[in-house]
C-alpha cells in the first residue's frame, strides 16, 4: 500500500515538482477544450462551404495552439529556473570594522575639528596652548618636574577616578627617564556648594587644563559649571565616559549635543568619547572537549581617543613618550 504513497513523497520532497505537472495539466485541459470548441465550430464552416471562412479558422486555431504553448513555456522555464528552485539569496550582514581603522578614522575626525575650530575662531582663543607654569602651584603628591597638569572634574559618578587610574596604569610601562609626565589633579565633582565651586575654579585657574568628565548629555548644572571653566581662559577638553553603554549612534549624538551646548569659541575636537571601566559581557567559552560555558568577561579599557588628544596638546619631546600620574 505504500507504494501509492511514494508519488506524494516526492511532491512533498520537491514541491516544484508538483507545480510543473499542474501547470502542464492545466495548459493540456485548455487545449482539449479548446479543440473541442473549434471542431464543433468547424463541422459549421464546412457546412457553409467557404474557402475563406477555412483559412480565417485555420489561423485563429494556429494562433490559439501557438500562445496556449508560448505561455505554457514560459510558465514552466520560469518554475525550474535556478532563482526559483534555489532558496531565496539574502544579503550578507556588513562586517563590523576592524579597531584599528576605526581608531585612525576617529583620530582624523578629532584632528579636523581642532583645525575647524582653530580656522573658524581668535587664535588667541581657540589654538591649543602650550603648558606653562601654574600661577598657584598644585600640592602633588609625587616629587619631580611634570610635563604639565591637569584638573580632573564632573558631575558625580561619572568615572573621573577610574578614569585617572586608567591613564596611570596605561602609561606605567614607560621608563621615568625616557618620558614626560603629566599631572591629573582628582578636584572632585560640581555638584558641590558655592565654596567648593570656587575653590574648583582656583584649582582650574592654577593648571594648565581642564578635564571635565561627564557620562552622558550636558545638563544644566554642568552647562553652568562649564562656563565657570571657561572663564578661567584655561584649555577645556570634555570627555564622555562610560561610552560602551550606548550604541554608537547615541553616542554620536550625544558628542553632537555637547558640542552644541559649548561656547562658540570652543574647538570641536576637545569632544572626545571613551570607555574607562568598561561593563563585562557575557560571552560564551568553548574549551578543547567542546563543551561551552557562559562567563562575564570585561573588556580592555579604550581610551585611545583621550590619549591621542592629550599626546597633541603636550606633545613630548623627540624620543621621548608622555606619561600620566595621579596627583
Amino acid at each position: 500500500m505504500f507504494r501509492w504513497f511514494a508519488p506524494l513523497l516526492l511532491f512533498a520532497a520537491k514541491p516544484e515538482t508538483l507545480v510543473r505537472l499542474v501547470t502542464l495539466a492545466i495548459a493540456g485541459a485548455v487545449v482539449a477544450f479548446g479543440v473541442w470548441i473549434m471542431s464543433n465550430v468547424a463541422v459549421t464552416f464546412d457546412a457553409l462551404k467557404n474557402p475563406y471562412i477555412a483559412a480565417a479558422y485555420g489561423v485563429v486555431l494556429s494562433c490559439f495552439f501557438i500562445g496556449v504553448g508560448a505561455v505554457t513555456w514560459l510558465r514552466v522555464r520560469r518554475l525550474t529556473s535556478p532563482e526559483r528552485l534555489g532558496p531565496p539569496r539574502m544579503q550578507p550582514e556588513p562586517l563590523p570594522l576592524p579597531n584599528e581603522i576605526v581608531a585612525k578614522r576617529a583620530d582624523a575626525i578629532s584632528r579636523q575639528w581642532a583645525r575647524d575650530g582653530r580656522d573658524s575662531t581668535a587664535p588667541a582663543k581657540v589654538r591649543v596652548v602650550a603648558p606653562s607654569a601654574p600661577a598657584a602651584p598644585i600640592e602633588p603628591k609625587l616629587a619631580g618636574a611634570a610635563r604639565g597638569a591637569l584638573v580632573v572634574t564632573g558631575p558625580a559618578y561619572s568615572g573621573k577616578t577610574a578614569l585617572i587610574a586608567v591613564l596611570t596604569r596605561a602609561a606605567s610601562a614607560n621608563p621615568g627617564n625616557t618620558s614626560e609626565a603629566v599631572r591629573l589633579v582628582d578636584a572632585g565633582s560640581v555638584d558641590g556648594d558655592e565654596s567648593h565651586l570656587a575653590a574648583l575654579m582656583e584649582q582650574a585657574a592654577a593648571s594648565d587644563g581642564v578635564l571635565f568628565v561627564v557620562d552622558q548629555d550636558l545638563r544644566a548644572p554642568e552647562v553652568a559649571a562649564i562656563a565657570r571653566l571657561s572663564a578661567t581662559a584655561k584649555p577645556l577638553y570634555i570627555v564622555l565616559n562610560k561610552a560602551d553603554q550606548f550604541t554608537a549612534a547615541d553616542r554620536d549624538a550625544i558628542l553632537l549635543s555637547i558640542r552644541a551646548k559649548m561656547p562658540a569659541t570652543f574647538a570641536s575636537g576637545h569632544v572626545v568619547s571613551v570607555a574607562g571601566a568598561p561593563s563585562a559581557v557575557e560571552r560564551e567559552i568553548e574549551d578543547a572537549r567542546g563543551a561551552v560555558r557562559r562567563e562575564l568577561r570585561r573588556p580592555p579599557s579604550d581610551i585611545r581617543a583621550l590619549t591621542n588628544l592629550l599626546g597633541r596638546v603636550f606633545p613630548p619631546a623627540p624620543g621621548r613618550t608622555l606619561r600620566f600620574e595621579a596627583a
